[in-house]
């Protein structure tokens, strides 16, 4: 019976040896019993990694959005897409002019001696209504 077993592991590689060894140790340790609660926590283990590493992948809708605003998506993880996104849109806002102001506005707000540097044709409207219901 000996030379038949040895016969049979000649016929089998090394890496299947170990993982036969391995897993004669695996069920001698734990038993029998214990080992489908332990395949179970390795699957749980394997499937919390695999959400984990897709949590940070950005979705396709961001890198769409990102490429049109000029932004190379490649290698980038889903924060560093977003600050790059929200960095580009701050910078489009500053970059747009504010509306301009009627300049009949701009004169009765001037006449009226108001500051009108910085300050929107709302805000000097409300300025000069408030200027005139206080004279």
């Amino acid at each position: 019976m000996i030379p038949i077993l040895m016969g049979v592991v000649l016929f089998i590689d090394t890496q299947t040896l170990i993982l036969i060894i391995i897993a004669f140790i695996v069920l001698v340790i734990w038993g029998p019993s214990k080992i489908p609660q332990l395949a179970r926590s390795l699957g749980q283990s394997i499937r919390e990694f695999k959400r984990g590493a897709a949590e940070n992948e950005p979705e396709p809708e961001l890198i769409e959005v990102a490429r049109k605003l000029g932004i190379d998506p490649t290698g980038k993880t889903r924060d560093e897409l977003l600050t790059e996104i929200n960095n580009m849109l701050g910078q489009q806002k500053t970059v747009v002019e504010k509306p301009s102001v009627d300049p009949k506005v701009l004169e009765i707000a001037e006449r009226l001696g108001i500051n009108t540097k910085g300050k929107s044709e709302e805000d000097l409207i409300k300025e000069i209504n408030w200027r005139l219901s206080n004279k």
